[in-house]
């Protein structure tokens, strides 16, 4: 019988891990306070901060959605960071209102609910596959398959939740795109009209890639398995109404997103690399956030000393080798949906723990679609 083990799988697995601790190990030989990254860092801490100051403030719920969107929006430039964050509200506004409007309907309708879920994962991957603006795709998808999961689960309206989600997604990406500009020296320029080439040439490689040859046969038997991985998440958030199971979705449908160029193999091994750092990067975060709770306790002060720590790290990190930068990334937005809560400044360790076991629960489902998709290949061959 022919293995199933391939360059793309167990060894993809354990040469990403020793990459990722080589990399680790060499960021804290070379660490100095002295590096222009660290006092880049604390740029994204301050933007969360104020991010949930302000969420707290107005008294939204999920503020760590808020919180998520001041770390991820966050650019080395004004203008990468306004298009970034643009690009996170649009998507955002998009998926809130097709969620809205379909989210009812499907109250009682598993199977429409589980057909729904698939064609949004679908689509969402396919056009941030081979259309422009893919993080707004992204976005929109993610956005819509959480107004969904509601639906099923609460089965009752989702204007609040909706507008909860658009509320946060607003705060966040506005809290980093005003101290990314008041940090930026280049801001005057860029609102003069004279320091756009950040954005531009974002905008202007997005637009290349577009008009560059897709293989969208291929882009489409790719987001086929987040299609999968959704539905079957689906199925078992019908049956069990499983809180954590909309962060589970997310996470088949982020790591899919790798560009889309190479081979197949190529391709597999970009997704087995992200899936690999993802959970690692969780695994860290719920490691050190769990460990830290007994010693901060619900004291305030503490909390947002430990998140602010967390959030610095990860984002110093973020900026180092490309072998730890998506570690980095999910270790902080891990961290944060630990520290960051709805009720002021205290920690219930449920919530977190929820939060999660539904990003594992996404790698779990997304592997058993990869590896039944891989068996099918070597039977036919």
């Amino acid at each position: 019988m022919t293995s199933l083990q391939t360059p793309s799988t167990a060894f993809s697995r354990l040469s990403v891990l020793r990459d990722l601790a080589g990399g680790l190990r060499d960021e804290a030989r070379a660490f100095s306070w002295r590096n222009p990254r660290a006092r880049l860092a604390l740029r994204p801490v301050l933007s969360v901060a104020i991010a949930v100051a302000a969420a707290h403030a107005i008294g939204l719920a999920d503020t760590w959605w808020a919180a998520i969107s001041a770390f991820i929006v966050m650019q080395e430039d004004f203008g990468a960071s306004v298009y970034r964050g643009v690009l996170r509200i649009v998507g955002t506004l998009i998926g809130a209102g097709l969620g809205f409007l379909l989210g009812p309907p499907i109250v009682g309708h598993p199977v429409v609910f589980v057909a729904l879920m698939a064609l949004a994962a679908w689509f969402g991957l396919f056009g941030a596959l081979v259309f422009r603006h893919s993080y707004a795709w992204v976005l929109g998808s993610v956005t819509f398959v959480m107004l969904m999961c509601e639906a099923i689960t609460v089965h009752g309206g989702l204007s609040d939740f909706a507008a909860e989600r658009v509320a946060n997604i607003v705060l966040g990406a506005l809290a980093c795109v005003v101290v990314s500009g008041l940090t930026d020296p280049r801001f005057i320029a860029f609102v003069t009209g004279r320091g756009k080439r950040q954005a531009d040439a974002q905008a202007a490689a997005e637009q290349a890639a577009a008009a560059a040859p897709i293989d969208r046969r291929g882009a489409g038997w790719h987001a086929f398995n987040g299609a999968l991985a959704v539905a079957l998440l689906s199925i078992l958030v019908s049956l069990q109404d499983l809180k954590a199971f909309p962060q589970a979705m997310v996470t088949t449908i982020a790591v899919l997103v790798v560009p889309f160029t190479g081979s197949a193999a190529e391709r597999q091994g970009s997704v087995m690399q992200r899936m690999v750092q993802r959970f690692v990067g969780c695994l860290l975060a719920g490691a050190a956030a769990f460990a830290l709770l007994p010693l901060i306790g619900q004291q305030p002060v503490w909390c947002q000393v430990a998140l602010a720590v967390g959030v610095w790290l990860g984002a110093y990190l973020q900026r180092g080798p490309v072998s730890v930068r998506y570690t980095a990334i999910q270790f902080s937005v891990a961290f944060l949906m630990v520290f960051v809560q709805d009720r002021g400044w205290t920690v219930n360790a449920g919530p977190a723990l929820l939060r999660l076991g539904g990003v594992f629960a996404g790698i779990a489902a997304l592997s058993l679609v990869l590896f039944g998709s891989l068996l099918l290949r070597r039977r036919a061959e």
